[in-house]
């Protein structure tokens, strides 16, 4: 079976350079929370892309689905100074619905975005409608061509945070 996987294409060069600038920052400054900020903020394009994908699919309680898009890290994604866009699954999200008794989780994300290509007992779940593959094509130039303007941004943020709680608590602040 094909891999069928997104191609992702970044310029190094921006990464690198915005690397630099969070490692400029102070040593209290907790550089993976800046970067969770960094990909939280630059995101956001290709979350409403895919919320809008997974609304306009075809079948019942995709609804559910695009309310579940969203930002989310792992232990692994912040070992990458990374993170994830798609259906969130676990904690909080997941707990039923005080209204309907319905669970807000997108687990079946991937069945529907792969659907006969993934196999359960045997058999293919159904048609591929790609949705997360399709936001990505549409928004993935935004998201990369906005981060070094937010990556200033979020640095003087930083820096501007870090200076107020010195000046307030001292090295005690910390």
């Amino acid at each position: 079976m094909a891999s069928q996987g997104i191609s992702v294409e970044v310029d190094k060069n921006n990464l690198r350079d915005i690397n630099l600038m969070f490692q400029q920052l102070p040593k209290q400054v907790d550089k993976n929370k800046v970067w969770v900020k960094f990909w939280r903020e630059n995101s956001k394009p290709l979350q409403k892309a895919a919320k809008q994908n997974a609304a306009q699919l075809r079948g019942e309680g995709h609804d559910q689905l695009a309310k579940s898009v969203g930002f989310f890290t792992t232990k692994a994604s912040r070992k990458y100074l990374g993170g994830y866009v798609g259906p969130r699954v676990k904690g909080v999200f997941a707990k039923p619905d005080k209204k309907t008794g319905k669970g807000k989780s997108g687990f079946y994300g991937a069945w529907v975005e792969y659907g006969g290509s993934v196999k359960f007992w045997g058999k293919g779940v159904g048609k591929n409608q790609p949705w997360m593959s399709d936001a990505w094509d549409s928004a993935h130039r935004q998201v990369l061509n906005n981060g070094m303007k937010s990556a200033e941004k979020i640095f003087a943020r930083a820096l501007k945070i870090h200076e107020r709680r010195l000046k307030k608590y001292g090295t005690l602040g910390y």
